[in-house]
């Protein structure tokens, strides 16, 4: 049995696809004299490959294609702000999600967040959802300065519990969340929340309820 589960946050707990897109493109305005749909579409598709990625790669590689100059990094912060401004309106956690935690917490589950979204946005999303008291720990890699995939996170949190690594599970919904647990050794589960109808916690929670 798994006693320790973690928790990758968008896409995986939260419905912010969307959202973290159409905050990706609002970055570039003040650097573009004109959006063009050519432009929109680009960057959207941009967004969409690169899902996971490292954020300051990702606008380092729109940039390129722009012949742009300008600071990935600034950015990333630029980004950030958006999302703190914005996130508690534009992001909402998917269903069943509380319900879900609720029944891992009841069974004496450790539950930490591990996410490479930074710590202001993360906790406007959680406490808008009213979550953030499931959880034993709440990380940003990248503000720990260890980016997904580096492993660096969870075997902090090995470190700081006395449970082999059989014991632990990821869930995550990307390739770098699918790198970041083999990386560090633990199982993990892939979610496709949006293949799924964004239903997955409401069908785990009533498949759990029937048995």
């Amino acid at each position: 049995m798994k006693r320790h589960i973690i928790f990758d946050l968008d896409d995986t707990i939260s419905a912010s696809y969307d959202f973290n897109q159409q905050m990706f493109v609002d970055t570039f305005l003040p650097y573009m004299k004109s959006m063009t749909e050519q432009n929109e579409s680009y960057l959207r598709n941009l967004h969409f490959i690169t899902r996971g990625k490292a954020m300051h790669l990702i606008f380092e590689e729109a940039l390129k294609e722009f012949n742009i100059t300008a600071d990935p990094i600034k950015m990333v912060a630029e980004n950030e702000e958006l999302h703190k401004k914005n996130a508690a309106d534009g992001i909402i956690c998917f269903e069943g999600a509380e319900d879900f935690f609720k029944q891992l917490k009841a069974n004496e589950k450790i539950l930490s967040i591990c996410t490479n979204r930074q710590y202001g946005s993360l906790k406007k999303i959680l406490d808008n959802g009213k979550l953030s008291k499931y959880f034993d720990n709440i990380i940003s890699c990248s503000d720990e300065g260890h980016e997904k995939p580096d492993p660096y996170c969870i075997e902090e949190l090995v470190k700081k519990y006395d449970i082999p690594k059989t014991e632990y599970m990821y869930f995550g919904d990307s390739k770098t969340d699918f790198d970041f647990a083999s990386n560090a050794g633990i199982d993990f589960l892939i979610i496709d929340q949006y293949l799924n109808k964004k239903q997955f916690y409401k069908a785990i929670v009533n498949l759990f309820a029937n048995v």
